[in-house]
């Protein structure tokens, strides 16, 4: 595929396991690990500050919790600049039950392997954390400039890798884009999160977010792709694309340049 994808799984399971928390993740336990994961993966260090983390120059991300307490809707907003609330780019995180690693930590690393690397590659534009499709690419999505994340999997079962397997060899955007439209409410700096998978007992999960909201449309049409649907065990995927700008609207440099700490 044109954007070098990656892979690699994860045990654990989906949506609607059992012996879930009913308790949101404390903000510090959230922080910690947005901290960890993002220092690996980037390679730079990045550290709490009061109720966020910060990395190099004015790179910042901040939780948002869901106001009525639900533990599965707590999102990470990603800021380019942290004193430009333009350049945030929220994203839900998933839960991940199962395994021998604590949830939040597992969602967490889920999200900076997809989400995380993308809005990195925004400041490094150097190829190293995500690939870039132009808006004339194939597998991108027409009239915009896209960054595309990592392609993550998880699940149990002997089908564990079929559905990540599928979602490399098969982009998504371009059977995507008749759904989502042209105008997704901004020129530039639009999150596009991808979660789709299945398992026994019915279990059935597709989901497009845009700019951390559901897109119903959009996910209709990820519901009506043909990639398998697991019935022994579990298996979902999760991947993200920032969608830097529209064509022909001006490129946001000037975030990059200070969010590297070059202004």
């Amino acid at each position: 595929m044109a954007w070098g994808s990656w892979w690699r799984g994860r045990s654990g399971t989906g949506p609607g396991a059992p012996g879930r928390s009913a308790e949101q993740p404390s903000a510090q336990a959230v922080l910690d690990a947005v901290a960890d994961e993002l220092s690996a993966l980037h390679g730079e260090r990045w550290r709490v500050e009061g109720p966020e983390v910060r990395g190099p120059g004015a790179l910042a991300v901040r939780p948002d919790f869901s106001p009525d307490g639900d533990p599965d809707r707590w999102d990470l907003v990603f800021l380019a600049d942290r004193d430009r609330p333009e350049t945030a780019v929220p994203d839900r995180v998933p839960r991940i039950d199962g395994g021998d690693q604590d949830p939040v930590r597992r969602g967490v690393e889920v999200w900076a392997s997809t989400t995380g690397a993308a809005l990195i590659e925004l400041v490094a534009h150097n190829g190293r954390f995500a690939g870039h499709l132009d808006p004339s690419d194939p597998d991108g999505l027409p009239g915009w400039h896209a960054i595309h994340g990592g392609v993550v999997g998880w699940g149990t079962g002997r089908h564990f890798h079929d559905v990540q397997d599928w979602l490399v060899r098969n982009p998504v955007l371009p059977a995507l884009a008749p759904a989502l439209g042209g105008d997704l409410g901004r020129d530039q700096l639009v999150g596009v999160q991808v979660h789709f998978g299945s398992g026994g007992a019915g279990r059935r999960v597709a989901e497009v977010r845009v700019h951390g909201e559901p897109h119903a449309a959009a996910s209709a049409a990820l519901a009506a792709l043909d990639w398998p649907r697991v019935t022994e065990g579990e298996a979902y995927v999760r991947t993200f694309v920032l969608l830097v700008r529209r064509a022909g609207a001006r490129p946001p440099a000037d975030v990059r340049l200070r969010a590297a700490g070059r202004q």
